[in-house]
């Protein structure tokens, strides 16, 4: 499965320096205006070549359309856990610092959300042998102020995280160790979506879950970063 990870990374990287290309392309005369008609066709001829790059890469690989979407599917999961961990981040700077259970809660279930997201991020770098990239759309992460809302969106985005692992351990499920690392997270995530039933607005954790809670972000060992 290496080579097949490795190439969805290649394809999405072209495509990235396509658009980037295209993008300084349109703005060579505000970039360098005394060179600007060389620098254009420059750069126009480099979109070209990696057009040509992108149509073979998709045209005349030797690849399934399944083994690809196994591909998209782990990426997709990396997203979601993102955009989860972008959201909490957000979120400690907008709770209040009187409320203290509330900042408390926000900050574990943080380290956890790190925690899922560096371990994704390790599997894929293992499977790949090179740097994970992620490219994000859509509009910046704004969380709420309010507790309940910010757990809302936290909810929702670990309940599309569950889904996606389902998918990817049954899909995956020849492939024993990255089939029980994927159901490793999957627990995790089941074990907070519990915990968080114990939340209450204005409240924050009640303790014995935050102890659970705490004691759980203290116990898992943090995964290698990403080179």
């Amino acid at each position: 499965m290496n080579f097949y990870f490795s190439l969805f990374q290649l394809i999405e990287t072209v495509e990235r320096l396509e658009r980037d290309v295209q993008h300084l392309a349109g703005r060579a005369l505000r970039i360098s205006p005394r060179d600007a008609r060389a620098n254009r066709e420059l750069l126009e001829q480099c979109e070209s070549k990696m057009h040509e790059v992108k149509v073979l890469l998709n045209n005349k690989t030797h690849i399934s359309k399944i083994t690809l979407r196994k591909a998209a599917l782990l990426f997709q999961i990396l997203e979601i856990f993102y955009r989860r961990m972008l959201h909490l981040a957000s979120a400690t700077s907008n709770v209040g610092p009187d409320d203290d259970h509330s900042l408390k809660a926000v900050w574990q279930m943080l380290s956890l959300a790190q925690q899922h997201y560096q371990g994704l991020a390790k599997i894929l770098f293992e499977l790949t042998g090179i740097p994970v990239s992620l490219t994000l759309n859509g509009t910046p992460e704004i969380s709420s102020h309010d507790l309940p809302a910010i757990l809302q969106k936290e909810a929702a985005y670990q309940q599309e995280g569950l889904k996606l692992l389902e998918k990817a351990i049954e899909v995956f499920g020849e492939e024993q160790d990255l089939a029980e690392q994927l159901a490793q997270i999957r627990k995790d995530l089941l074990d907070i979506k519990k915990r968080m039933k114990h939340f209450s607005a204005g409240q924050g954790l009640e303790k014995p879950e935050a102890a659970k809670l705490e004691k759980a972000a203290e116990k898992a060992e943090p995964a290698a970063p990403v080179r």
